[in-house]
């Protein structure tokens, strides 16, 4: 079993006193990227949500005022080479919680080891004041497997590191780090990446038969690092996670949820999301900091066929006051996909910061997910130096040879965004079939891009107050039909007609009071496209 790595105490003092600097370091970079980006404290009480769709009221789960100190049921803490594993007594102070009918099951200050914690309802599970625990990296202490959705499938995996299993009234606070030492994790997935099923097939076949998991005696399928599965009323507030072997926060069928305030840094992980709504209602996620090695907030419901017959929606949904920095392997900010066979709506985003970001707002879908992508709101976002696209809305996710249902993008509205920095500020894509239908920027500045706007099958797009300037043309639509363009500058360096239009079925185009002479036609849009 692998342990936190241990101080050399044969070392000289030169040696020990850089290596504690460049810790040190390490630390203060990292902490004061999250500092300078909080404006504010986080405040204590949660305001009032304010959607432009019904949802629940949400407020903190209550537990009983009795604490169940995991040093009085037999926890030590790490010491030397052979630390201590505390589940069993980690396990008995929830016990306790939960015959005493709830409480507070504190992890106090210090380093602590263990294996997977399994939580009760009316628990309240606190990671105290410079308080890290360590998760076991021997695969053997993640067994029996347990029941998990694995990138939109159901499955029977390893245990994830926290696992709420039908439960009511559950929490995960404190100030506190939890550390799930991801490397062994990332190793053994490069060994079997290959080896654990294919996710689009297994949809076809029930879970008892399924080749997909441990649970099917195959390798390489890592465990989230906090699962909760058709649960109720749950607070993750406060804590640190560090270091997860796959996705973070993942709220699977589970409903009236607050994460908030929760630091994520999974920046070295292979899939290291920070938190996942997957299938999931009424949840407020807010004030959380993202370093990760994938999607920053991620909405998702399910692949293809078994998501189809399931058919539950991730839906009334607020994420607000957030960051996201140096987001990595194809991701964004706030990601809509690409698991959306249930369908998302009612998603109201607003007050955010992304930086060093692959993409900021992302679309991602394709044939055989089918179901629908609707009334999504998001207001009041900044963007610098974002890698790919800004805002991208792509319905060819995994390229266009696909067959099966196809699903449908509409009613987005994005407003109050400023770019600065990127190769593609805004690209949207819908399939021949089914086209992206209601897309409204209002309010959206663009310095610094290389390209500008491109645009393929929309059907109702409006752009108010939109400012794009761009190296390449700033403006190409292909089949768009009913674009409103109002109070929109476009300022390309190439000196010549900032916006055109080409595709057959491009037409209904206002160009409100941009000159005609601004707008090239291809060959095959004729000038009746343009309305007087």
């Amino acid at each position: 079993m692998l342990k936190p790595a241990q101080k050399n105490t044969d070392a000289g003092f030169f040696e020990k006193a850089c290596l504690g600097l460049f810790f040190l370091m390490t630390i203060c970079v990292w902490q004061t990227e999250v500092l300078l980006a909080q404006d504010k404290k986080v405040p204590v009480d949660i305001a009032p949500v304010d959607a432009p769709f019904e949802m629940a009221d949400l407020e903190r789960p209550s537990f009983p005022d009795t604490t169940f100190d995991i040093r009085d049921y037999g926890a030590r803490q790490m010491e030397g080479d052979d630390p201590f594993e505390n589940t069993a007594a980690i396990h008995r102070a929830i016990e306790a919680a939960r015959r005493a009918g709830g409480g507070k099951v504190l992890i106090p200050g210090g380093e602590w080891f263990t294996a997977p914690i399994h939580l009760e309802s009316n628990i309240n599970l606190h990671i105290a004041d410079n308080a890290v625990v360590y998760f076991s990296t021997d695969r053997e202490d993640y067994l029996p497997v347990v029941r998990q959705r694995h990138e939109g499938v159901e499955a029977y995996n390893y245990s994830p590191m926290i696992y709420a299993y039908k439960l009511e009234n559950v929490a995960v606070t404190g100030e506190g780090t939890l550390d799930a030492q991801g490397d062994h994790w990332w190793e053994w997935f490069e060994e079997h990446s290959n080896d654990f099923g294919d996710r689009t097939e297994v949809t076809k076949v029930p879970l008892s038969r399924r080749a997909y998991g441990k649970g099917a005696g195959l390798e390489g399928m890592r465990p989230n690092f906090m699962i909760f599965w058709k649960s109720e009323n749950i607070l993750v507030e406060g804590i640190t996670l560090k270091d997860s072997p796959m996705w973070n926060v993942h709220l699977v069928y589970s409903n009236k949820a607050i994460v908030r305030d929760v630091t994520v840094n999974s920046l070295r992980a292979p899939n290291g999301d920070g938190v996942v709504l997957d299938s999931a209602s009424d949840v407020l996620v807010e004030y959380n900091h993202f370093q990760t090695g994938d999607d920053a907030v991620v909405l998702k419901s399910g692949v293809n066929e078994e998501g189809l017959e399931i058919d539950i929606p991730t839906q009334n949904i607020v994420v607000r006051n957030f960051e996201a920095r140096n987001v990595r392997t194809g991701s964004g900010g706030i990601v809509f996909g690409s698991e959306t066979s249930g369908g998302i709506r009612d998603v109201y985003v607003h007050d955010a910061y992304f930086e060093g970001t692959d993409r900021g707002i992302r679309f991602k879908t394709e044939r055989g997910r089918g179901n629908v992508i609707e009334n999504i709101y998001i207001r009041d976002i900044d963007m610098k130096d974002i890698e790919s696209q800004a805002i991208n809305f792509n319905s060819y996710y995994s390229g266009p040879g696909l067959t099966g249902p196809t699903p449908l993008i509409r009613n987005i509205n994005i407003r109050n965004i400023t770019i600065d920095g990127v190769p593609e500020p805004i690209e949207l894509v819908g399939l021949p079939e089914k086209w992206l239908e209601n897309i409204t920027l209002e309010n959206v500045s663009v310095v610094n891009a290389d390209q500008g706007a491109r645009i393929t099958r929309v059907k109702n797009l409006t752009l108010k107050n939109v400012d794009i300037s761009s190296e390449a043309r700033a403006f190409v639509a292909n089949d768009v039909y009913e674009l409103t363009l109002r109070d929109v500058n476009l300022i390309d360096h190439t000196e010549g007609v900032p916006i055109f239009v080409e595709g057959m079925y491009s037409g209904a185009i206002s160009p409100g009071d941009i000159p005609v002479s601004q707008l090239e036609l291809g060959e095959d849009v004729s000038d009746s496209a343009i309305l007087e």
